[in-house]
């Protein structure tokens, strides 16, 4: 187990939000963002959401992903998207913002590159949801990282309350530490059988606060059930820059780093290779969510 007492903390991520990601392996930094940047990041949502409704399919640009399913309810649903900050100077300012470093510095180190800039959307009503699950599972291929329980840390902003009616996720405390750190043991992925554990409980959050959990914690999120309450949610998955092949450089011994030139091999394979912007349906392709 990760020795706590060499992890120090700071005015914003203090030593008992680090001592709790340890041990329980997850922990919540209350009002990291004002109301005023979470407008920003409203607005930015809303402007993708409106443009995956208008693409009304999955649509892959190399890194950036906006994935759009039918929905038996709700029709045509924007359900996520990866990598906006290619194309969005709000979410690329807030990924990088110095706050995000003060959150993960006392974790990972202030040498970091970024692997999942992401945002979900859960509609009302519709059929999106996220079955518990190990993020390890996402953090392929495994070869690409090392000592992945400690060199990785993902966050999340709330950019709406996120309640258990709109379908805030669930996390397991301590579940991080119920199995060996094998990311190749694909029995520990998905984990429904923690549905019945005594420790699961909801990861309720208010906009502008950040949740940051383990690879290795169970987590997952419900159903929205309400009629108008959207649930939005801004995640960055970062890790150690020694530990890892692939990812973008999001800060290098403190300072940093923006997205300049061609993107990083960071989880589409064929960066390289398909440039062009393309529909998945029109190249027969699946476009499998990943977090």
């Amino acid at each position: 187990m990760t020795d706590v007492a060499t992890h120090k903390g700071n005015d914003l991520m203090t030593d008992e939000h680090v001592r709790q990601y340890w041990e329980d392996g997850y922990t919540i930094v209350r009002n990291v963002f004002t109301e005023a940047e979470i407008e920003q990041m409203r607005t930015a949502c809303d402007r993708w959401k409106f443009t995956g409704n208008l693409l009304g399919r999955t649509w892959r640009k190399q890194n950036t992903v906006i994935w759009v399913d039918e929905d038996r309810d709700t029709g045509t649903t924007v359900r996520g998207m990866q990598w906006p900050s290619y194309h969005d100077a709000v979410m690329d300012k807030f990924r990088t913002d110095p706050r995000m470093l003060q959150l993960i510095e006392p974790l990972i180190g202030d040498s970091v590159k970024q692997i999942i800039n992401q945002v979900h959307w859960k509609r009302p009503g519709s059929r999106t949801t996220w079955p518990l699950h190990r993020d390890v599972r996402s953090r392929q291929p495994s070869s690409a990282f090392i000592d992945l329980f400690e060199s990785w840390v993902q966050t999340g902003i709330a950019i709406d309350p996120h309640t258990t009616a709109n379908g805030a996720m669930s996390v397991v405390p301590g579940s991080h530490l119920d199995v060996e750190h094998d990311p190749d043991d694909k029995s520990v992925w998905n984990a429904p059988e923690y549905g019945a554990d005594p420790r699961i409980h909801p990861f309720e959050l208010e906009p502008g606060d950040v949740g940051l959990w383990s690879a290795y914690t169970v987590h997952g999120g419900g159903f929205n059930t309400t009629k108008h309450h959207d649930r939005r949610l801004y995640i960055n998955g970062f890790v150690k820059a020694d530990k890892c092949t692939r990812g973008e450089w999001a800060w290098d011994q403190g300072r940093t780093c923006g997205l300049y030139g061609e993107p990083a091999l960071v989880q589409f394979d064929e960066v390289d290779e398909i440039r062009n912007a393309f529909y998945a349906s029109e190249l027969n392709r699946k476009e499998v969510i990943r977090d």
